[in-house]
């Protein structure tokens, strides 16, 4: 589906009803708009991951504008705020008051800045495996965690970008690096191959974001914004993440007052698909307890 928000055709689907029959009357769900990593990925890498939620939300699921299938628009217009002013523009298009908003990674930059801008249109946000400025995701700490928690090869692919310069496929890419972005004996390499396969990365975005905003503290810097929030916020990492580390999300929840925090034991970046059965739970304990 799209909707034609702020000059854009902005790509949106929709998983799991708003009302349900519950006896004699419908059941309302909270909304959830679910805001994809990157910069440049979409959507699809949440899926079926994140199916299960649709048991207690709606889930919205958006591409960012030239991403996905969203329409191409100039590359200079692509930025987090930007992202994060056409999903209030859709979430006015929708007619909705309050939703949820989840954000992994990339989409969790997305969510702390959406907390910071539009506050009174949530109940709450879900923020897993981020980071809040540009110091907790530089090159050289993450090329630290890839050689404590990686092997040599592993360290060798990462710092010579191995991918961009052509001397890896990207199926060769996850054959090697795959285990690092999971925890221990999660990693499955057909599911990362067909992931990436259904997929619509857009590079031309991720070299304008990397290179610009997410480069320096004066463009890409939450902390003080997020210290005037006072929202429910859940933020979950896995203690083993070597992108967003642990450190980044404590930085996150240490400046909202109103948070809690969980760190997956064993856990790394991908914690929707390789711990379901303790992050869901913890996700409907707070969507029950916010959703007023």
């Amino acid at each position: 589906m799209y909707a034609n928000v702020n000059g854009v055709k902005l790509f949106f689907d929709v998983e799991g009803l708003q009302f349900v029959p519950d006896g004699p009357k419908m059941k309302e769900k909270p909304v959830c708009f679910v805001l994809h990593g990157g910069p440049g990925g979409d959507h699809t890498h949440f899926m079926p991951a994140l199916s299960p939620l649709a048991e207690i939300m709606q889930l919205v699921y958006i591409d960012d504008r030239s991403c996905g299938r969203s329409e191409r628009v100039d590359i200079n217009t692509s930025s987090i705020k930007q992202n994060v002013d056409d999903i209030e523009a859709l979430r006015e298009y929708l007619g909705l008051d309050k939703i949820f908003i989840l954000g992994q990674s990339y989409g969790g930059f997305k969510a702390q800045k959406y907390i910071i801008d539009y506050p009174e249109h949530l109940y709450g946000a879900i923020l897993a495996c981020t980071s809040p400025n540009a110091d907790d995701i530089d090159n050289a700490r993450i090329a630290e965690h890839v050689k404590e928690y990686g092997n040599e090869e592993q360290y060798r692919i990462w710092t010579s970008n191995a991918v961009a310069t052509g001397e890896v496929t990207f199926s060769e890419y996850m054959e090697i690096m795959g285990p690092l972005y999971h925890g221990k004996d999660k990693f499955d390499l057909k599911e990362a191959i067909d992931s990436n396969m259904r997929g619509i990365k857009t590079d031309e975005v991720v070299q304008h974001q990397m290179l610009g905003e997410l480069a320096s503290m004066e463009s890409f810097n939450m902390i003080p914004g997020l210290k005037e929030v006072d929202l429910p916020c859940l933020i979950m990492c896995g203690e083993r993440d070597f992108i967003t580390d642990y450190e980044a999300n404590k930085d996150v929840h240490e400046a909202i007052k109103n948070s809690e925090f969980h760190v997956l034991k064993d856990a790394s970046h991908e914690i929707f698909a390789d711990y379901p059965e303790i992050v869901f739970p913890i996700i409907e304990e707070f969507v029950n307890k916010n959703f007023k």
